[in-house]
């Protein structure tokens, strides 16, 4: 899989520009501030449709912009495709070959991207928001089905905890909500049930891959894992649990059994990770769980997904940099990688630097 070329304006700081990356090592060099992460945001909306630094798309556009645009042609054995996304302040539209997709599931799949920030590696002592957001990131990957899951599920709770708010409010009473209540509990429970199951079924997969590249990068022979903690595990459960705690969501104002009160649980030793791990375990153990996806998804789909690796060489200890670089190095693919300092990143073959300031990108 390769970027063949990436096209963008309106993005952020970015000033409109065409690159033709390069089919291995492309590292953006640039202090803070200068337009290197919106630049992997470009390949990263392009790729999902979705930034992943804001849930509200109409941020991405730059100050006095009407839209931003980016086109993406990306060549994957032997076929070549163009994905292409404008986004506006109330609006996102969609093309891929020049046409527009409809239904949008129809542009995912076979335009598969892996990010690693730095905030990835705050995730095991971080809120559970975010691992929940870590984790369907990656389910994603594995599965395109899964962000249509999460957006309907999202949208089904929010419009349930509308209504329990109406009654917490005062402007309605429980009594006049029950039927409409009724429908969106089915919703919630329906695709709540879906959304738990494929987060299960991922750690299931990955739970081996995380242990072994752990073993891999620290040759410690310490247990790790990632379990995931939830509530009921069918649809009936989760409605049960929704009828069961529904005073409650009434005086809360929301909605208080489903997936998004879920939690992904980094294990180390048989204990929480967070709890008792020291920093550089714990950013070897989420290391662990990005190259272990990375692998995954290239045996999955028979070639390696694009790499966004944004300034995570600065995170890391030496020991774990070297490790990263060395396993970058052994795997063919195509990555896109962003530092402060060219010498973070050490790779001494097929890599092509750039500088960036004030948004620009310099050969």
């Amino acid at each position: 899989m390769l970027v063949a070329a990436l096209q963008f304006a309106g993005v952020r700081n970015l000033a409109s520009a065409t690159l033709e990356p390069a089919p291995r090592f492309n590292v953006f060099v640039g202090e803070n501030g200068q337009g290197k992460t919106n630049l992997l945001e470009t390949v990263y909306l392009a790729a999902t449709l979705r930034s992943f630094r804001t849930a509200r798309l109409a941020e991405v556009i730059a100050h006095g912009a009407a839209q931003a645009h980016v086109k993406a042609r990306v060549s994957r054995a032997g076929v070549t495709r163009v994905y292409e996304v404008a986004i506006e302040a109330h609006a996102r539209k969609v093309r891929l070959d020049g046409k527009a997709v409809r239904p949008v599931s129809r542009y995912f799949g076979e335009f598969n991207v892996v990010l690693f920030a730095p905030e990835d590696l705050q995730v095991p002592r971080g809120a559970p928001a975010e691992r929940r957001r870590f984790l369907d990131r990656a389910v994603f990957n594995r599965r395109p089905e899964h962000l249509l899951v999460v957006a309907d599920y999202d949208k089904a709770l929010k419009s349930r905890n509308a209504i329990l708010r109406s009654v917490s409010d005062g402007v309605k009473s429980a009594r006049s909500v029950e039927d409409m209540l009724a429908v969106y509990d089915a919703q919630v429970a329906s695709l709540g049930a879906k959304l738990a199951a494929n987060r299960r079924a991922y750690l299931d997969e990955m739970r081996p891959d995380v242990q072994a590249a752990f073993e891999a990068i620290t040759r410690t022979g310490f247990a790790v894992d990632a379990r995931y903690s939830d509530g009921p595990r069918d649809e009936e459960g989760l409605k049960l649990a929704l009828s069961s705690t529904r005073a409650k969501d009434f005086a809360r104002g929301s909605t208080s059994a489903g997936p998004h009160r879920d939690d992904l649980h980094f294990v180390f030793e048989g204990h929480d990770a967070g709890a008792i791990a020291s920093q550089g375990q714990l950013r070897a153990l989420v290391l662990a769980w990005k190259t272990a996806e990375i692998d995954r998804l290239t045996r999955v789909h028979g070639e390696p997904p694009i790499l966004l690796l944004d300034d995570v060489s600065s995170e890391l200890d030496p020991a774990r940099n070297r490790y990263l670089f060395e396993y970058l190095e052994a795997r063919p693919g195509q990555c896109f990688i962003t530092t402060t300092h060219a010498q973070f990143v050490l790779l001494r073959e097929n890599r092509v630097d750039h500088q960036v300031a004030n948004g620009r990108i310099l050969s």
